[in-house]
């Protein structure tokens, strides 16, 4: 708040109303109730829920590209799926991102595609898909345009090995 008195310019803090604890609420253009702007509430998306229980679980690789001026340069990636959210997050040299996911099966595959970008570099939106995920005889690989040919691993005919946790 801006007081002025003859000269005397004053600079005041309006006082600080206490916020509500109701959740708010979006009203779509329809008129329907939308999604919780709770920060706590968790956001789900219905693909998550629909995809087999042998998919769920965190997936993780590191993808190195050697080094580089004397460091260790790569980075790792997380894929985790729940029965609410489906997420990718990349971290290391030259990489940083977390995006959220839906999910198709395919047959052996699961077809991840780019939902939204959390924080970070915003590729994910251009790859159609954003990762794939496949299974043979018990091991887990991935396919995606965020792993360039430059990093040390060749990929299978699968894809790059990952570590599935469950």
């Amino acid at each position: 708040m801006i007081t002025i008195t003859g000269s005397l310019l004053m600079l005041t803090k309006p006082p600080e109303r206490p916020l509500s604890q109701n959740v708010i609420e979006l009203v779509s253009k329809k008129g329907d109730t939308g999604q919780s702007l709770n920060p706590k509430a968790e956001i789900s998306h219905p693909s998550a829920k629909v995809i087999p229980a042998t998919w769920k679980g965190k997936y993780t690789a590191y993808f190195s590209y050697g080094d580089i001026a004397g460091q260790n340069a790569g980075w790792s990636l997380e894929v985790e799926i729940t029965d609410k959210t489906i997420t990718a997050k990349a971290e290391g040299f030259q990489m940083a991102f977390v995006d959220e996911l839906s999910a198709k099966v395919s047959g052996s595959k699961l077809i991840l595609t780019h939902l939204k970008n959390i924080s970070g570099y915003k590729r994910g939106k251009a790859m159609k898909p954003e990762f794939i995920l496949s299974k043979d005889n018990g091991k887990y690989y991935v396919q995606s345009e965020w792993i360039d040919g430059d990093v040390q691993a060749k990929p299978t005919a699968l894809g790059y090995q990952i570590d599935k946790e469950n």
